[in-house]
């Protein structure tokens, strides 16, 4: 009876990370606080033998973070580096965490319920600001981020897993499969309202990859299918006023390309991480020596090539890192860590591949990896280390 209190107690600690994941930076990490010292308590030594990943594709991603640490202390930068190489050491830390939990549909649904509450407090926000200003200002402006509980490519993006959490619990579990039918409807409408860019170009290319790879239907429908995606997705750009405006669609190309130049952030830091390749400080091979010569560089770089002064002078205040963490390993880990990185995904591809849920959340992740250098982020983190390494492996009490 003790034992069974232990677990559930241990159980209902994680679900109460999960939820308060979506809604504070302090609490989650006092809650892992005291479940690590609870499984350090009761960490047999027969079970350190046993601890080990699931999937092999975590043993590729070790293998990353053991190279750049070792390249960190090698040239000293290591207490300055370990503030982004902390974040994939909490991914393995959550793995030997999360080995107690045996129900993880359970996992799932408290974080889907986790997803929906945020965005039901965002919808809320959105709501009174609508009443008094009779807009909804997601096209390009400041009050975006006010208006949402989290900044809008991170609550896009939880969107679209929950998302995909909601249509398999809609086909696999049969009570209740209209309502997450409906939550999967309403996920959708809510990254439309916000405009969401990225996510829903990752639904489009979802949709595509599901009809390709794993409808059952002739190719014929497939091909007739995909004509209709492509069309449904160019009248939701075309047609609503702020999803246009956040694809910087105009009139002709060369008016939609200078706008682009103008709003799109990563035009500039992209240019300027593919200038500091060429610098003879970098080392094709490992990369530069830290993250803090990286940080300079971009800075150097916004200083002497952005010419309007409010624009340049938002850049140096915002000090934009590279926002696309394939860059980002390649800068601070040159080709191998570029191949590492890279190599984590095909094997994970590999690994999920007869599975179009764990697929999608995978492909999810890749395109999110694209835009955003997540490992910067505490909750990017926990994102990863829970759906990379726990929702994407078969159950981590299986090898037990």
């Amino acid at each position: 009876m003790r034992n069974l209190i232990r677990e559930k107690g241990f159980e209902y600690l994680i679900y109460a990370l999960l939820v308060s994941l979506f809604f504070s930076k302090a609490i989650p990490n006092i809650i892992l606080a005291i479940l690590s010292v609870w499984t350090i308590i009761d960490f047999r030594k027969d079970q350190i033998l046993k601890t080990k990943f699931n999937f092999s594709s975590g043993i590729i991603l070790l293998m990353l973070l053991v190279f750049l640490t070792i390249k960190s202390t090698l040239f000293s930068t290591i207490s300055y580096d370990f503030k982004v190489y902390k974040g994939l050491f909490l991914l393995f830390w959550l793995v030997v965490v999360f080995k107690k939990v045996k129900d993880f549909n359970t996992v799932k649904l408290v974080i889907l319920l986790g997803i929906n509450a945020a965005i039901l407090c965002s919808v809320f926000l959105i709501t009174l600001f609508f009443i008094k200003h009779h807009i909804l200002p997601f096209s390009n402006t400041a009050e975006v981020n006010e208006l949402l509980l989290l900044e809008r490519p991170y609550i896009g993006f939880i969107a679209v897993l929950g998302l995909l959490l909601a249509i398999e619990r809609a086909i696999m579990v049969v009570k209740y499969k209209y309502l997450w039918a409906i939550n999967a409807l309403l996920l959708f409408l809510f990254i439309v309202l916000i405009s969401a860019r990225i996510s829903i170009i990752t639904l489009f290319i979802l949709a595509v990859v599901y009809l390709i790879f794993y409808a059952r239907i002739s190719w014929v429908k497939k091909g007739i299918s995909l004509v209709l995606f492509v069309i449904l997705f160019g009248i939701l750009v075309l047609t609503n006023k702020n999803i246009s405006e956040r694809f910087f669609v105009k009139s002709n190309l060369e008016e939609s390309l200078k706008v682009a130049s103008d709003y799109e952030p990563r035009i500039v830091i992209w240019n300027c991480a593919y200038t500091m390749t060429k610098k003879s400080d970098f080392n094709s091979i490992i990369g530069f020596d830290g993250y803090k010569t990286i940080s300079n560089n971009f800075l150097d770089c916004y200083a002497s090539t952005i010419e309007n002064p409010s624009k340049k002078e938002y850049f140096l205040t915002e000090k934009f890192n590279s926002h696309n963490q394939f860059i980002d390993f390649y800068l601070i880990g040159g080709l191998i860590g570029l191949l590492l990185f890279v190599t984590f995904f095909i094997k994970l591809f590999i690994e999920v591949r007869s599975n179009f849920f764990q697929m999608a959340i995978v492909i999810s992740f890749l395109l999110f990896f694209c835009v955003e250098n997540i490992f910067y982020r505490q909750f990017g983190c926990y994102l990863v280390g829970i759906f990379i390494l726990i929702l994407l492996q078969r159950k981590i009490n299986e090898e037990n």
